[in-house]
């Protein structure tokens, strides 16, 4: 979420951030005794434990006093944990900081996720002692702890996740319930309808059935506020192995969705009336096709076929500046592709003993595409539908659109990092790349941007300082463009932070409530260093605007590209930042308040 100018809003967000992502109120719990098969993954290890019936659990602040014993597993959330009698089991710390005393003696192993280990001389650990620093994000449902693995990039269909391939008893819901990420277009997307989950001896099949209903106004039964979302898909094997899927859909997409977190863009809407993203609507079919290669590599083949049509910026409720009119969603590409995706995954994290091999998280795509499409009207002169449709989100080219035959191919790279310097010292950098690999320009839906939140962040989102050129949307800010859309073919971001803990808690705490924030807070330097491109120039843009945004050999000058300096602070649920351009020197500091981790 990003604050910026004017600083006036800081404590409305603040407020609402911390109310849905930061508070804490724990009571604690308890009851244990076996131990359950674990896999080799930490993530997953702990996750089977805390689920195991067995398990003794607690939520909040937890304490196992000198000459005090539990018997079996323990799973705390949230924490802190303070050990100093003995343990006979394995000890899971989730989103937890851990102490372990001179007295404290774990007889199995000790799982940590999201937190940090403090050990005094003369604690045991009889077992393995391992880490994975990132947050854990989860959900609640049935007493069962469900991780969510793919917050970083939302690819594969839900039901497709390995969250889902790791559930080992049937279910069934005749009526299920979800929520989306609330934006600008569909206001709250809500799905509704049945859900079967079946395990069977060679594998297990999951059956969604969803009806999609859109809540931003003006609500009618129409395709506008209606939508479905159908899913099929079987796994051959038990733990590991082959998942064949199925989807029919009828949905609203977001154009790039790497820079923030559903969670995040939908809090910046909902609040502050600024929604960072771009929509289209997609109809069709896909079929897929992968599963894991070994612990740490995961490969999908993603075949369809849908309608993409354009999508109106409706009117959803909003706490902030609610009378005023929403950024208009861009006119996109319209008209029926065959899309072709192959899509990897790296998780290389827990390999501790593998300092240049391991700590990595990369996800990568491959598309191709090719269909009959028609160009939204470049910044010719247009005339203003007049049929009640939302101001500036529809426009009626003067002339004629014909359908293009189309074919491209676009590749996209996030790789992510992070180092432990020391016990409380952590190193993260990440790289980010993509766009046009081959074939016709990118249609709309395939474009890239920079600036803002997620990216070069001392920039302002979809703005450009005063004489300088567009290399965050190749011009798109443009005031001809309805909705100033990302119209970059290609970009590249690094970026890097070095964090470390302040060293105290931000809570108030009795014998068994706590009332704070979730995690440790930390202090953040950070650097950003990014712009977009194009190949080509196209006729409508001037010649100083071709020779400043495009580079048709390959990679700008490293001079050229935008950078950022910033400090500050993360409460692990929410960060509070200041960020400076180093590249415009008359650009003014922006403020941003973030939900969860940078990256």
């Amino acid at each position: 979420m990003h604050v910026g100018r004017p600083l006036a809003r800081l404590a409305v967000i603040l407020s609402a951030c911390l109310i849905s992502s930061g508070l804490v109120v724990a009571p604690r719990a308890l009851l244990a005794q076996e131990r359950p098969v674990r896999s080799g993954s930490t993530l997953w290890s702990a996750v089977n434990l805390y689920n195991a019936p067995a398990t003794t659990r607690a939520s909040g602040p937890y304490r196992l006093e000198r000459g005090q014993q539990v018997s079996g597993d323990a799973a705390v959330l949230i924490g802190p944990i303070e050990i100093a009698g003995e343990l006979t089991g394995t000890l899971v710390a989730i989103n937890a900081t851990v102490h372990l005393a001179p007295t404290a003696v774990i007889r199995g192993d000790l799982l940590i996720l999201g937190g940090t280990l403090t050990r005094d001389e003369g604690a045991v650990v009889g077992g393995e002692i391992r880490a994975q620093s990132e947050v854990l994000r989860y959900e609640i449902e049935d007493g069962r702890l469900i991780p969510d693995e793919g917050r970083w990039s939302d690819w594969r269909p839900e039901r497709l996740r390995d969250r889902s391939a790791r559930q080992t008893t049937s279910s069934s819901d005749l009526f299920h319930f979800s929520a989306g990420g609330y934006n600008r277009v569909e206001g709250l997307p809500i799905a509704v309808g049945p859900r079967l989950r079946r395990v069977t001896s060679w594998g297990r099949v999951d059956l969604d059935a969803f009806g999609v209903v859109r809540t931003a106004g003006p609500v009618a039964w129409d395709r506008g506020t209606l939508g479905h979302d159908a899913r099929l898909a079987v796994r051959l094997g038990r733990e590991a192995g082959l998942t064949l899927g199925v989807q029919a859909f009828d949905l609203i997409a977001p154009v790039e969705r790497w820079q923030v977190s559903d969670q995040e863009n939908g809090l910046g809407t909902f609040v502050a009336h600024r929604d960072l993203r771009d929509y289209y609507g997609r109809h069709g079919m896909a079929g897929s096709v992968g599963g894991r290669i070994g612990e740490a590599v995961a490969l999908d083949l993603i075949v369809g076929s849908e309608r993409w049509a354009n999508a109106a910026a409706r009117d959803p409720i909003t706490l902030n500046r609610a009378r005023e009119p929403w950024r208009p969603n861009p006119l996109m590409h319209t008209g029926v592709v065959d899309l072709t995706s192959l899509r990897l995954r790296i998780d290389t994290r827990e390999r501790v003993k593998a300092p240049w091999l391991g700590g990595w998280y990369v996800q990568g795509e491959i598309e191709s595409g090719r269909g009959d499409l028609v160009a939204p009207p470049p910044p010719w002169p247009t005339i203003a539908l007049q049929d009640g449709a939302a101001q500036g989100s529809a426009l009626l080219p003067l002339i004629a659109p014909t359908p293009v035959p189309t074919r491209y191919q676009r590749a996209f790279l996030d790789a992510r990092r992070r180092t432990r310097l020391s016990p409380g010292t952590e190193l993260s950098v990440r790289l980010v790349a993509g766009g046009w690999i081959g074939g016709d320009p990118l249609p709309m839906q395939r474009r890239l941007s920079m600036g803002g939140p997620g990216a070069v962040e001392g920039y302002d989102f979809r703005r450009v300082p005063a004489g300088e050129a567009d290399v965050f949307t190749c011009g798109g800010v443009a005031d001809e463009w309805v909705g100033r859309p990302a119209l970059c073919e290609r970009m590249a971001l690094a970026q890097v932070e070095l964090r470390q803990p302040i060293g105290f808690d931000w809570e108030f705490a009795g014998d068994d409530w706590r009332i704070g924030v979730n995690d440790r807070p930390s202090w953040v330097l950070f650097a950003d260093a990014g712009r977009g491109w194009n190949r080509d120039a196209p006729d409508w843009l001037s010649p100083a605007t071709n020779a400043a945004v495009f580079d048709g050999a390959g990679l700008p000058p490293l001079s050229s590209f935008r950078t950022t300096l910033g400090l500050g602070i993360d409460f692990g649920s929410i960060g509070l930042y200041a960020a400076k351009a180093v590249s415009s020197g008359k650009e003014p500091m922006n403020l941003l308040l973030r939900v969860g981790r940078r990256f």
